[in-house]
């Protein structure tokens, strides 16, 4: 995945950048600067990036399951 692809799939899922920063352990300035192609990542860098964006979309899942199942409003609309 590259780091684009990773943006995308990171505003798609709303999850906010600072989010993921503090997931990944890295700096929210780092992410934004890598998001906007001024910097490169670093191979490991980018896999800390994409395994904790996997894990906060699987947590806001989780999240969102719970709550349908104890019937909380709006629930079901939301993605």
């Amino acid at each position: 995945m590259t780091v684009i692809e990773l943006r995308s799939k990171r505003i798609a899922h709303e999850i906010p950048a600072i989010r993921l920063a503090a997931k990944a352990g890295i700096n929210r300035c780092r992410l934004s600067s890598l998001e906007c192609g001024h910097l490169q990542p670093s191979g490991s860098e980018l896999r800390q990036l994409e395994v904790a964006l996997r894990q906060l979309i699987e947590a806001k899942s989780a999240i969102r399951e719970a709550a349908i199942a104890a019937g909380w409003p709006g629930a079901e609309a939301t993605g």
